[in-house]
């Protein structure tokens, strides 16, 4: 039919090999965290890094945030953009890979929104997770700029009641915070099994490349 898509070429054998012995290891690590693994923990962490969630939130807060304050311009436009860019690559990389999600999982609590979700390589969840803490950790100085400016009194206030005013203590918190957010969300695509390892794995090297792009290109356009 004319709306069926191409058929998948074949796999080399070396391909076939790494990816036999992924899912091998995959499928044991599933199997031996699933009765530990909070479940309710597992979904939130998914519902927190799904793009239909994230992309708005941030949108709201970069339109609330005053346009002088570097969170703005530093941080959540990076994160915006970050986050287009990631939609594009992974999508474009899933439909050129389309291999399947693990079998041995119940995927459907799993809203797919368009067909490519029905891939697995890579993770679109642990690329943008992994571009947002890696922006967090590339805008240090511009997040500890804003604490300690007048665009975020209430931020002012936190820090000195909670941190002694020490701004880079504040943000160095922040971002391993968001760090171990990330590398959480990412263990956790392989234990609820909606991913095997290497989809992961690429999926965070695609997101830090991402971010490492989207603050070049800014800078770039800066200068201009």
């Amino acid at each position: 039919m004319g709306g069926d898509p191409p058929p998948k070429p074949p796999t080399p054998p070396l391909l076939r090999h790494i990816a036999s012995f992924d899912e091998r290891i995959s499928l044991h690590i599933h199997t031996l965290t699933t009765p530990l693994a909070p479940k309710l923990l597992l979904r939130l962490l998914e519902h927190l890094a799904d793009f239909r969630f994230f992309f708005p939130v941030t949108l709201s807060l970069f339109f609330a945030t005053p346009s002088s304050s570097p969170l703005r311009s530093h941080l959540l436009l990076p994160l915006i953009l970050c986050s287009l860019l990631d939609l594009i690559l992974i999508g474009l990389v899933k439909s050129l890979a389309r291999r399947s999600r693990p079998a041995y999982a119940t995927n459907n609590d799993y809203n797919a929104v368009v067909s490519l979700d029905n891939f697995s390589f890579p993770s679109g969840h642990s690329s943008r997770v992994s571009f947002i803490a890696s922006i967090f950790f590339l805008s240090r100085a511009p997040i500890a700029g804003a604490i300690a400016g007048p665009n975020h009194p209430h931020l002012v206030t936190l820090v000195h009641r909670w941190i002694g005013g020490d701004e880079v203590l504040a943000v160095n918190l922040l971002v391993a915070a968001v760090w171990s957010w990330a590398l959480t969300t990412v263990v956790s695509r392989v234990v609820l099994g909606r991913h095997y390892i290497l989809d992961v794995l690429f999926g965070a090297c695609f997101g830090v490349l991402e971010a490492l792009i989207t603050l070049r290109l800014l800078q770039y356009r800066a200068l201009i």
